[in-house]
């Protein structure tokens, strides 16, 4: 007797509830975060695309920083050591540092980035950490996170690193997270690190966002891999049907 199968039809759209919390999240970023978080852009390149090293990192980062409103913004970037950590010396972590390669600190108004060197191995983490920890040092800066959940901490901090244009890189290494696969060779254990948001929430965040400035979803989608890119469809075309999620955005947008 012959058989035939199908592969399940994956939908990447978050539900109703998560979809409400990120719009949520968006909104409140667009408003407190101020200018930089209004812009319309996508950042995806920099001086140094691949950082292979400290010094590397170091100028990806403060090059990005300009670019989010944080060119006066100074910190410290070291190697992680567990002999030597920051809470060591008086240093506070911003949010959960568990299961993170890259996680910032902060002593009254200094700030240190600590970095794990296997972090190199696996460029869409290298990034998607880097945009991780500017949207955590753009909500210390403005206050703090308000959300009530202590859970939700990491995952609003990227939800403030897309509304200052770094969704892409957001989306990207939630992937990597979500399937706990660098493609071969990096020598990590991926299935004990993680991510704020998952990939379907990170793609839902990115569409909204971008639409709420007046993005079109190719130039977004063409920085994306294939699944990111599928997810991004998905939730654009959500998004476009539901104008009230977008109307909400703009007023936030106008500092309302």
């Amino acid at each position: 007797m012959l058989g035939f199968s199908s592969t399940p039809t994956v939908d990447f759209l978050p539900d109703d509830e998560t979809r409400a919390w990120v719009a949520t999240g968006l909104r409140e970023h667009a408003s407190r975060l101020g200018e930089p978080a209004r812009r319309p852009r996508v950042i995806t390149r920099t001086t140094i695309d691949k950082p292979r090293d400290l010094d590397d990192l170091f100028e990806l980062m403060c090059g990005v920083q300009a670019e989010v409103g944080q060119a006066d913004v100074e910190f410290s970037l070291v190697e992680f050591s567990q002999e030597d950590s920051p809470d060591k010396h008086g240093y506070t972590p911003l949010g959960d540092p568990a299961g993170q390669l890259m996680h910032t600190f902060a002593k009254r108004s200094e700030l240190v980035v600590v970095v794990s060197p296997v972090i190199f191995r696996v460029a869409e983490l290298t990034l998607g950490s880097v945009a991780r920890e500017l949207g955590r040092i753009a909500v210390h800066l403005a206050g703090g996170h308000q959300v009530k959940d202590q859970s939700d901490l990491e995952g609003d901090t990227e939800l403030a690193a897309i509304t200052l244009g770094l969704g892409v890189w957001v989306a990207n290494g939630a992937y990597v997270y979500e399937n706990a696969c660098c493609g071969g060779g990096c020598g990590l254990d991926l299935g004990s690190l993680r991510a704020g948001l998952s990939l379907p929430e990170a793609c839902f965040g990115l569409a909204l966002d971008s639409q709420r400035k007046g993005l079109s979803r190719r130039v977004v989608a063409k920085h994306l891999d294939p699944t990111q890119r599928a997810a991004l469809k998905r939730s654009w075309g959500h998004v476009k049907r539901q104008p009230a999620l977008l109307a909400a955005s703009e007023v936030a947008a106008l500092g309302a």
